[in-house]
């Protein structure tokens, strides 16, 4: 079962915790506008020749990037004409928004693009399914294929769902007519709502820091949620806050002492696999086989907690022969079942290596918690400031919690200096220091910061000189 977290603050964090272990996390940026899923009529500004590439104006920072394959049709397009598209990839770096001519609009148990006919999701045993639930009626004007969800679905539930995203095609259209580009045409629901819409039958609970947010699921949804009345923040509370930080190291340790080592590149990511010491009257072939099985499980989980994308590479340790490879690449493939983002598994090499992919939705959760750091040129990551100010909000509220104490010593990093001394009053906004006094000093030590509450008279006049506020 699934039990849900959400706290809404600056933007709206998403947490799901299957069977007490936290599987997936999620950003809500209410004003992020553009999504994949997304339909846009938009405004041809150039094309190139030698890369068959259109650049379309969406109302986007930069112009998205539309690929056409079919060299007949690209010919056809000419600029200041609009085009109707779908977005594949957000804006990102210095790379703008990936869309698509191939337009779509996609339910929980099937997709429809413009066309004719029914298809299947290879997933999807078609016989079974037609077995099950009978023929469906084609539409005109539409491609119908089924997806793999639609198995487990009631018939008047995949119709249901068929009506409705015809109705969005229909209103697309409509929209699209007047030819005044770029105008959005199509949202993909949110983060939330894609949430609920697939776990439904397994969530067990949901947690939430504000009524307005108890209220909307309410409404909207017709949802109870338990609220959470605590100082601390919801995520600091149910320990979420230090299983997201700890996402920033690349060793993850196993519990029979193993660990699994996450190296991202350019090209991939890619995993190494490292035992610990045999003991035990085990065999140590049993020893290896049985931490690379506990490894699998673990990847899959940090592989959707960072979401991390593209290429990936396992390196397992001394995978021996055909029936170990067979046995782990089941595991893989097994562990990584419920990802709706997990491409393919391939076999796995003489070396132990196995490789997969993964599908890009979203960003990393390295671009969330880390930041480029200005104490060094840019050449390293730091912790992301806004996300140190929030630990720090929620060590005084949770110190505080405990006893009634005014006076804390806050030590940053030195690499965080110029960032504060810019703009001092908005760093005790944010750590909503209330009637609290405040001694911050700034020192080159191994950690990001650290909060002492001052308990003792002597400790608060040596302490004197960092008084801010």
């Amino acid at each position: 079962m699934i039990e849900l977290f959400i706290e809404d603050d600056a933007h709206r964090r998403i947490a799901l915790k299957e069977r007490g272990s936290l599987t997936e996390f999620y950003i809500e940026d209410t004003g992020q506008n553009i999504q994949p899923g997304d339909l846009y009529l938009g405004i041809i500004k150039k094309k190139v020749k030698s890369l068959k590439s259109v650049f379309v104006d969406i109302g986007a920072k930069k112009n998205a990037y539309l690929y056409v394959q079919d060299f007949q049709r690209f010919q056809d397009y000419k600029e200041g004409q609009s085009v109707l598209v779908e977005v594949l990839k957000e804006e990102e770096g210095s790379k703008g928004t990936k869309v698509t001519d191939k337009i779509s609009i996609g339910g929980k148990y099937v997709v429809l693009f413009p066309g004719k006919g029914l298809g299947f999701s290879k997933k999807l045993n078609r016989d079974l399914f037609l077995d099950t639930h009978g023929s469906f009626a084609a539409i005109e004007g539409y491609r119908i294929l089924f997806r793999e969800a639609s198995m487990d679905a009631s018939r008047k539930d995949i119709e249901e769902e068929i009506s409705q995203i015809t109705r969005s095609f229909e209103d697309v259209y409509k929209k699209s007519e007047t030819g005044a580009g770029p105008l959005k045409l199509y949202g993909q629901s949110s983060v939330l709502s894609r949430i609920l819409r697939d776990n439904f039958s397994k969530i067990q609970m949901i947690y939430v820091n504000s009524r307005s947010l108890q209220s909307e699921l309410e409404d909207q949804y017709g949802i109870p949620s338990l609220l959470h009345k605590s100082e601390r923040s919801l995520f600091d509370f149910y320990g979420i806050e230090n299983e997201l930080s700890n996402l920033r190291n690349r060793k993850v340790y196993l519990k029979d002492g193993g660990n699994i080592v996450i190296e991202e590149t350019e090209a991939m990511v890619v995993v190494d696999v490292n035992s610990a010491k045999h003991k035990g009257s085990q065999s140590k072939e049993d020893f290896v086989m049985e931490v690379n099985l506990q490894a699998a499980g673990e990847i899959a989980r940090q592989i959707r907690l960072r979401n991390l994308s593209g290429i990936i590479l396992i390196d397992f340790i001394d995978v021996k022969n055909d029936a170990q490879k067979s046995l782990l690449k089941e595991a893989v493939e097994k562990a990584f079942q419920e990802d709706p983002l997990f491409g393919k598994c391939y076999p796995i090499t003489d070396l132990g290596l196995l490789q997969l992919t993964r599908k890009k939705k979203g960003s990393p959760i390295y671009s969330y918690l880390e930041e480029f750091c200005t104490f060094c040129k840019g050449a390293g990551t730091r912790l992301s400031f806004s996300y140190v100010m929030m630990r720090i909000k929620n060590e005084l509220a949770s110190k505080t919690e405990q006893i009634d104490i005014k006076d804390f010593h806050i030590q940053l990093h030195k690499h965080y200096e110029e960032t504060v001394r810019d703009d001092i009053d908005l760093f005790i906004q944010k750590i909503e220091s209330g009637q609290k006094r405040i001694y911050l000093e700034f020192k080159d030590f191994h950690q990001d910061y650290e909060v002492q509450p001052l308990v003792f008279k002597n400790q608060i006049q040596e302490m004197e000189k960092y008084l801010i506020s």
